[in-house]
């Protein structure tokens, strides 16, 4: 029996957005929100980065969804995993609830102003 993973989804794979399709199959948890601060920024293209410096920034709100590991293996390639997107575990929060997932954080640092950063893409 395969075990399931939970996934956290920021952007573009959110409900409503265009790569939402690769989530067909995946079961939707809650609307959560990343326990600790994130820097998140819409920077040149349409869509969201997520950088990993823990600390910077705001609580990021998305949804959480319970995936397999071929959806996994389809997202790794739709994200770049790992040249242009590292996945990497953190914890976000429903209702009081922790639940750790994986979600997908740009490999480069890219520069950024705070007026750049945002907390929820939509």
């Amino acid at each position: 029996m395969q075990r399931k993973l939970y996934l956290f989804v920021y952007g573009t794979l959110k409900r409503g957005h265009y790569n939402h399709r690769w989530l067909e199959d995946a079961a939707y948890i809650a609307d959560v929100i990343t326990k600790r601060r994130y820097p998140m920024v819409v920077h040149k293209e349409p869509f969201p980065y997520l950088l990993d410096r823990e600390g910077a920034g705001y609580r990021i709100k998305g949804e959480l969804y319970k995936i397999d590991r071929e959806t996994l293996h389809m997202l790794d390639i739709l994200e770049g995993y790992p040249e242009l997107y590292n996945r990497k575990e953190l914890e976000v929060e429903h209702m009081g609830i922790t639940t750790k997932a994986i979600t997908y954080f740009k490999t480069d640092m890219i520069k950024y102003n705070e007026s750049d950063l945002i907390e929820e893409f939509v």
